[in-house]
C-alpha cells in the first residue's frame, strides 16, 4: 500500500468532502449535439443539450414506442414540433405545430384516436379560440363527416360558429359547451327550408320556418300562409322569452 503524502486526494478524502454522484454528473454534463442518450426506462434522445438538458433540435423517442421531433427549451417541448403515436407497428401523427412547457400553445393540427381532426388555435394544451374540427370525414374537405369551424372554449365549442353536416344541412349560429345555444339558423339544404331561432342545449326553444327562396302559395310543397294577425309581434315575444328562459345571452353578442 503506497505512503500516505499530506494533501493528496484519495478516493477517501473525496467521499469526505463531496459526494461522488455530484462528481459524476459533472463529468458526463451534456452540452450541444450528441448521438443517443438512453434512460433507464427505455427512452432515447439524440439532438441538442445546453446545461445538461435537452435544449435546442432534437428526437425524443418514448418507451411506448411514440415519438417526438422537434425544438427543445430547458428540458421540454418548446418552439415547433410533432408528436407522432406508434400504434400498429407505425406511426401516426397525433399533433403538429407549437409547444410551450411541454403542451400545444399556439397554432397547431391535431388527429385524435378516431382519426377526428382540429386545426386552429390552442392555449394550455386545450383548443381555444378560432379553429375548424372534421368529424368522421375526409380532413382535408370534410367529405363524408361532420365539419365545425368557429369559436372554442376550453376544448368545446363556445361563442359562434358554422356546423356543416354530413347530409348537406348547415348550422350557424352561437354556441355554449358544445351545443347550440343563443341565436341561429339552421338550414335544410335538401328541403330548400330554414330554420330560425332561439336555441339553448341544443333544443330549439322558438323561431320561424320559411322557404330559402319562397313559392307561389299554390306551388306544391310552398309553406301554408301565416293566419296570425299580428304574426312579428307575436314571434318577437316568444324569441325574448325563450332568451330570457334559457339562454345567458349576456354571454353572447350578436347582430
Amino acid at each position: 500500500m503506497p505512503p500516505h503524502v499530506e494533501g493528496t486526494l484519495t478516493a477517501d478524502s473525496l467521499r469526505k468532502t463531496q459526494q461522488l454522484w455530484k462528481t459524476w454528473e459533472r463529468a458526463a454534463e451534456k452540452e450541444g449535439s450528441r448521438h443517443t442518450v438512453y434512460w433507464v426506462n427505455g427512452a432515447q434522445y439524440v439532438g441538442e443539450w445546453g446545461g445538461n438538458k435537452r435544449d435546442g433540435k432534437g428526437t425524443h423517442f418514448y418507451r411506448n414506442g411514440d415519438k417526438y421531433e422537434g425544438d427543445w427549451k430547458n428540458g421540454m417541448r418548446e418552439g415547433l414540433g410533432t408528436l407522432w403515436i406508434f400504434h400498429d407497428g407505425k406511426y401516426r401523427l397525433r399533433y403538429n405545430g407549437s409547444w410551450e412547457a411541454n403542451v400545444p400553445m399556439g397554432k397547431g393540427l391535431f388527429y385524435d384516436e378516431d382519426g377526428n381532426m382540429y386545426e386552429g388555435h390552442w392555449e394550455n394544451g386545450k383548443r381555444q379560440g378560432r379553429g375548424r374540427a372534421v368529424y368522421g370525414g375526409r380532413a382535408i374537405d370534410g367529405f363524408g363527416g361532420n365539419v365545425y369551424e368557429g369559436d372554442w372554449d376550453n376544448n368545446l365549442k363556445h361563442g359562434r360558429g358554422t356546423m356543416t353536416y354530413e347530409n348537406g344541412d348547415i348550422y350557424e349560429g352561437y354556441w355554449r359547451g358544445d351545443k347550440k345555444s343563443g341565436h341561429g339558423t339552421y338550414y335544410f339544404m335538401s328541403k330548400g327550408k330554414r330554420l330560425d331561432g332561439v336555441w339553448d342545449d341544443d333544443s330549439l326553444k322558438a323561431g320561424t320556418y320559411n322557404e330559402m327562396q319562397p313559392k307561389p302559395p299554390s306551388t306544391p310543397g310552398a309553406l301554408p300562409s301565416l293566419e296570425l294577425k299580428f304574426p312579428k309581434q307575436v314571434l318577437a315575444k316568444a324569441m325574448q322569452k325563450a332568451l330570457d328562459d334559457h339562454c345567458d345571452h349576456t354571454a353572447f353578442s350578436w347582430e
